[in-house]
Order: structure tokens, then C-alpha cells, then sequence
């Protein structure tokens, strides 16, 4: 298993942003993140996801994920994790909550509890993601010369509703995209968790925002899914810590070369 390492100091900032979601060509919906640290050190990242198309409002589908972690020897270690995805009739929701002394995770889902085992440096779905940014941070302050970083495939033991599973987070190229009216440089992975699992996705990793995603795309029942950034904001905090190596910002309005005027 390939674990990221980075500086002493988490290579994260706090920051909240909207992601714009389509199906197909139609909008259906937003999902807001929005990670944040306590003064005592301990992060917390949360997705929440509501629709906006009036068919999906009627069938009252929302799903939220979030997480309680740490960051420790260079490492992210997970404390809570929670899942909870909302339909009439049919809620369900898991929650972990880690002993890293005994090694397992009590576990509370919509169908009973149980314990499971864990393994040194288990992730889950969030953690993963920031996992994966963690390590392209580590890749590309150290490339040997600027311009964009010959970023490896990543590998991680991520725990998911009752069990723990192998997934990969393979590197697939960089490039430019354009997205709501700006120009990134990113690095596009895509995340395999199984075959025909909805969770499988591809996603750009924007060098302007620490590598954050600003896309992610996936299918679900063979229509395609994509979340776009359409709103990005620093928290105050960040703006003023003078740990950041660069800048983090939004690039300036504009088209990608080679995507017209």
C-alpha cells in the first residue's frame, strides 16, 4: 500500500465551495464542501449534496459525508467517518468511529452494528481524496523543475460500509480544463474502486487550488454525473497563515488556450 507523506505540518487548507452537479446536459443539484480545523487541531471535512431539478426535489433524495481527522506523523488518521443518504422510505447511514488502540472500528449502520478489523494507515471515501491531494502536494514541490510534476498511481486500504477493500487512485495525464468561465492546470485521476460501483470516478486536481479537485465525473445507472466548481472560498484563517508555500487562489476568468477567443 502506498501511503502519502508530506510536510510535518498537514499540507491542507480550510476553505468552503460549491460544486455545480449535471446529469447528462441538465442541472440537478449542488454539492457544498467545506473543510475546517478546530483549535485543537483536529480537521473536518463534510459533502453535502441537494437537489435543485423539481424531480429529484420530489423523491427527497440528499446524501451528506463527513469525517473527524488528524494529522500525525505525516499522515492522515481518521477518527469518525459518517455517511447518511436520505429517500423516502429508504434512509441509510453508516458511522465508524476508530480505536487506533485496538485496531478496529465500532460500526453503526442503517442494518445493525458490528466491529471490524483495521489495518495500519485504513482510510475511508473522504479521507482517500485528501489522501491523494496530500500526496500530489508531496510530488510536486519536490519535482526536480517546474512545470507539471510526473505524478505515480496511488494505492490505499479504504474502509467502507461493513468492510475493508483495496482501491486504487491511478494517475492518468495533466491537462487544462475549463471550468465555469477559468483555466486550470490539473492533474486528472481517476479513482477504481470496484467494477460497476458508482463510486468509481474521475477527477481534476487543480495545481491554483493545492490540487483540490475542480471536477469530478462518474456514471450512475449509464448516465454521466459531473460535479463542477462554481463557487471557492478561503477561510479567514488561511488567508492569514503564513504557512502556505504559494499562493492559493482562483485563476483569472478566461478561456484555456486552444479553446477559442
Amino acid at each position: 500500500m502506498s501511503s502519502p507523506l508530506a510536510a510535518t505540518e498537514a499540507p491542507f487548507f480550510e476553505y468552503q465551495a460549491r460544486y455545480q452537479v449535471t446529469r447528462g446536459d441538465s442541472a440537478i443539484g449542488y454539492v457544498d464542501a467545506r473543510l475546517s480545523r478546530r483549535e485543537d487541531g483536529l480537521w473536518h471535512y463534510i459533502l453535502e449534496s441537494r437537489a435543485t431539478a423539481w424531480y429529484v426535489r420530489m423523491l427527497g433524495i440528499s446524501t451528506t459525508e463527513s469525517v473527524w481527522f488528524d494529522w500525525r506523523e505525516d499522515r492522515l488518521v481518521p477518527l469518525t467517518y459518517r455517511h447518511v443518504s436520505g429517500e423516502p422510505g429508504h434512509d441509510r447511514f453508516w458511522q465508524h468511529q476508530y480505536d487506533w488502540d485496538t485496531m478496529r472500528s465500532q460500526t453503526r449502520t442503517h442494518s445493525g452494528n458490528l466491529e471490524i478489523a483495521l489495518e495500519d494507515g485504513t482510510l475511508d471515501p473522504l479521507t482517500l481524496r485528501l489522501a491523494a491531494v496530500a500526496s500530489m502536494v508531496q510530488q510536486a514541490s519536490g519535482a526536480p523543475k517546474p512545470g507539471d510534476p510526473d505524478f505515480v498511481d496511488l494505492a490505499f486500504t479504504v474502509l467502507e460500509r461493513d468492510e475493508l477493500e483495496n482501491q486504487h487512485y491511478r494517475f492518468v495525464r495533466n491537462e487544462a480544463i475549463e471550468v465555469d468561465g477559468r483555466c486550470f492546470d490539473a492533474a486528472v485521476y481517476h479513482r477504481f474502486r470496484k467494477d460497476g460501483s458508482n463510486r468509481n470516478y474521475t477527477a481534476w486536481h487543480a495545481r491554483s487550488l493545492g490540487w483540490m479537485p475542480v471536477q469530478i465525473s462518474f456514471e450512475d445507472d449509464g448516465k454521466p454525473i459531473t460535479l463542477s466548481l462554481s463557487q471557492w472560498e478561503l477561510s479567514e484563517q488561511s488567508l492569514q497563515a503564513p504557512r502556505q508555500p504559494s499562493p492559493i487562489s482562483l485563476p483569472e476568468p478566461g478561456r484555456c488556450p486552444g479553446n477559442g477567443d
